[in-house]
């Protein structure tokens, strides 16, 4: 495609977008105005009392993810809604997803759990949809910088995130979770899907 050229929606394109537009326009909604019923993790409380910094601080990587979704929704409606899209609108949903990957392998937990988090994911079979059927729609400097972040993501899984790590297991993982107070019933799910049993 060239950059003033409109690519009119095929079938299996058009559900990607509603997939999309359902998903992330959905969660971006949703986190952009849940501040007055929201709980707030545990780990924002220290010593008794809710902990002005880090409730800055997850008040920003909440907002940071709604932000994202809500981009990468509002691009996959407009879409829809125009029954068409420019290569410049599927380039950015090439990168979005590529970021959101990116971020994904640079935090893979230990053992089985970092398989089950990549297929519970979303982003992880959209990836893999619009790789295989659409990367003939967006420029090669593009696909090979989706990739690239793709690959860079894994580059600091293998060589920061295992390295700073250690023993980079579950146990440790675990044994951190609960150190960070995050709720007993979260805790158990994690620990189910890991098939690791707290002796």
């Amino acid at each position: 495609m060239n950059s003033i050229e409109i690519f009119e929606l095929t079938f299996t394109l058009k559900v990607v977008l509603w997939v999309e537009a359902i998903v992330y326009l959905g969660i971006g909604v949703v986190e952009i105005f849940d501040d007055f019923f929201r709980k707030l993790p545990a780990w924002t409380n220290l010593n008794g009392k809710l902990n002005a910094y880090l409730f800055m601080e997850d008040k920003m990587q909440h907002k940071f993810h709604a932000a994202i979704c809500f981009f990468l929704g509002f691009i996959a409606l407009n879409g829809i809604l125009e029954g068409s899209v420019t290569r410049f609108e599927i380039e950015l949903l090439f990168i979005g997803l590529a970021l959101i990957m990116m971020l994904l392998w640079m935090i893979l937990p230990p053992g089985r759990l970092a398989l089950l988090m990549l297929l519970t994911k979303p982003e992880t079979y959209l990836s893999v949809i619009m790789f295989l059927l659409f990367s003939d729609l967006i420029r090669a400097e593009m696909f090979f910088l989706c990739l690239g972040l793709n690959i860079w993501g894994l580059i600091v899984y293998f060589f920061n995130t295992r390295s700073n790590i250690k023993p980079y297991t579950y146990k440790r993982f675990h044994d951190d979770v609960v150190e960070a107070g995050i709720s007993e019933s979260r805790i158990k799910a994690m620990d189910k899907m890991a098939g690791f049993k707290d002796t």
